[in-house]
């Protein structure tokens, strides 16, 4: 099973860790759905879809692309 895979409490904290340092902002929050997690911006409502990655960017296995973006992104 991947990494974005696992619905467990810890596997979000890993996620937010990884996601706060990739995408340098604080304020974040993630919710699994759809088998995999997301990450969203509590102040803006913007959501990147985490994916398993390796080298380049990632971050602890995680890589984020950014689905949606809101005013101030």
């Amino acid at each position: 099973m991947l990494k974005t895979e696992t619905n467990t409490k810890r596997m979000e904290k890993r996620v937010l860790a990884a996601a706060r340092v990739s995408l340098g902002r604080r304020g974040l929050g993630a919710t699994f759905e759809h088998g995999q997690w997301w990450v969203y911006s509590v102040v803006s409502g913007a959501q990147w879809s985490v994916v398993d990655a390796e080298g380049g960017p990632s971050i602890d296995g995680f890589d984020f692309e950014q689905v949606t973006m809101r005013e101030g992104d």
